[in-house]
């Protein structure tokens, strides 16, 4: 079972002041919390915890974990455009192009989202069973 648009914008108004108790949801036997907390000077960040748990390691990818659905994925170039553009002036564009260096990707996982209705629509899109935990 899914949450509604209407359950997500309800649990979504309750993540949107801080320092609230949060939102305890049941996700594919996991039990997933959605707290709202401090990340820089003045801006907050909804933070998600795996049976009340976040850990580092969950975060890289050089092994897989099924905590890893609960997070948000990060995909960035190693290489900068900036970077791509002048080895291309130096070298040429076919250097480029044949060097798999230039076209591979760094994957991370993060635990924080911009805002609660972010991680609730994630969440409801990679669960199978989602539920309001009691």
């Amino acid at each position: 079972m899914k949450l509604s648009k209407q359950q997500i914008e309800v649990l979504a108004d309750s993540l949107s002041h801080p320092f609230g108790l949060g939102v305890h949801l049941m996700c594919d036997g996991y039990k997933i919390t959605l707290r709202v907390e401090r990340s820089k000077n003045m801006t907050y960040r909804v933070m998600t915890y795996v049976d009340g748990y976040f850990k580092g390691i969950w975060c890289g990818l050089k092994k897989e974990h099924p905590e890893q659905k609960f997070m948000r994925k990060q995909v960035r170039p190693v290489c900068s455009p900036a970077h791509k553009k002048q080895v291309e002036k130096t070298f040429g564009k076919l250097h480029v192009k044949n060097d798999p260096f230039f076209s591979e990707t760094w994957t991370t996982f993060w635990p924080d989202w911009p805002n609660g209705k972010a991680a609730l629509n994630h969440l409801n899109k990679v669960c199978e069973s989602i539920q309001l935990a009691e």
